[in-house]
Order: structure tokens, then sequence, then C-alpha cells
């Protein structure tokens, strides 16, 4: 494949994961009736009237490949550039991977996991719901608590920053994207770290928001070659 029809296809697959990504968010939201206290607490699903598993499930299917899987190929094309403009570019190309895989890791557990125990609930006795309430949150806990807002924020945060620090010197709106949306993860990591609830969600809202349009906009860069940087394809 000769480097102007990979570097559009790159951009193709980078700007569809946005979309995509945005497809999650809307679905996660419409599951829960846009009951947006979900997003920090898992657990209030089961106080939430008209909560639909088949859209909680399609949420995180959309997740897997919208916020991280459709982007592998970006960190790959990028890689080569950023070992040009600094020595930590294989930290910052490592935590992007990292994120992603971690990442999708958790939105596949969540996608198994939530539909099933919303169902086992609705026909559980009482005694078995709570049981079923603590299944459901230890599960959550794990990816929101562990993999995601803990691990995962810290390692996109690296990747979301360091490439966005070099990247805003040859098109300033995906650096700049980049720079906040990597700023908020690590912000997101803190307060979770600190248990300062507040930080973490605002920092959280964010970064859910802005993903999928830094995805949108460095994929419209690279697709019409608005990046020149020297000794690359971009």
């Amino acid at each position: 494949m000769d480097s102007v029809k990979y570097r559009r296809l790159v951009a193709l697959l980078t700007f569809f994961s946005g979309i995509i990504a945005l497809m999650s968010y809307f679905l996660v939201c419409a599951a829960v009736q846009f009951n947006f206290d979900f997003f920090t607490d898992p657990i209030s699903i089961f106080s939430i009237d008209g909560v639909n598993g088949m859209l909680l499930k399609w949420s995180m299917i959309t997740d897997v490949f919208g916020y991280y899987l459709l982007l592998l190929p970006v960190i790959f094309y990028l890689h080569d550039w950023l070992k040009q403009q600094s020595n930590w570019a294989s930290v910052i190309s490592i935590s992007g991977l990292g994120y992603i895989l971690l990442g999708s890791a958790g939105a596949a557990i969540l996608a198994a996991i939530w539909p099933m125990h919303l169902e086992e609930f609705t026909r559980a006795t009482p005694s078995a719901q709570e049981t079923t309430k603590l299944l459901f949150t230890s599960f959550s806990a794990m990816v929101y608590g562990g993999l995601w807002n803990l691990l995962n924020a810290f390692l996109g945060g690296i990747w979301f920053l360091g490439t966005g620090v070099l990247l805003k010197k040859y098109n300033r709106l995906s650096g700049w994207l980049f720079i906040v949306i990597g700023t908020s993860s690590l912000l997101d990591w803190l307060g979770n770290v600190l248990s300062i609830a507040a930080l973490a969600d605002a920092a959280l809202n964010i970064y859910l928001l802005l993903a999928p349009v830094s995805a949108m906009v460095l994929g419209a860069a690279l697709y019409n070659k608005a990046l020149s940087v020297t000794k690359s394809d971009l």
C-alpha cells in the first residue's frame, strides 16, 4: 500500500472511531434514560426506571471500537514521527497502546457482565437481588475504579498529553485538543487516587466528550494532509 492510501486509510479509521465513540456515549445515555449519575455511580442503575440492557450492551461494544481499538492504527502511524520529535516517543506510544488494550478489555467485560446482571436482577428474589447488586458493583468497581479511572486514565493521559505537546506545532487544533484530553485524564486519575470525587467526575466528563471530537479532528487533518511535518507522510 502506498503512503497516500495508507495515510488516508488511517485517517478514515481515526475519524470513524470518533463517530462510533459518540454513538457509544449516546447509547449509554439512552440506556439509562439520560441519568448522568450512572457515569460516576454505576450502582444507581438499579434505581432508574426503564433501563435498556440491550442498549447498554451495545454502548460497551461501540466503546470498545470507538474510544479504543480503532485508534490503534493512528498510534502506530504516529510513532515513527514521534521518534523524530522526542526521545520519549517509545514511552508515549507504549502508554497509548496500553490505554487502548486495557480500556477495550474493560469495556468488553462490562458488555458481557452488565446486561447479564440486569436480567438476573429482574428475575431474582429480593434476597438474591442484593447479591446481584453486590456482583454488579464489584465488577463495575473493578473496571471503573481499577482498569479505567486509575491505570487507564494515567496511560491515556501520558499518550494524549505527550502526543499533543509535540503535535500542536504542526496542527494547533489537534494538538490542543490532545493536551486538554490528556490533562483531563491525568486529573481524573489524580481525583481517584486522592478520592476527590468532584475533580474526577468533572475531568471524566471532559474526556468522554472531547476524545471523540479529537479523533475526528485528527482524522480529518490526516486525510487532508493538514499536518505538515518533515520526513513524514502526515
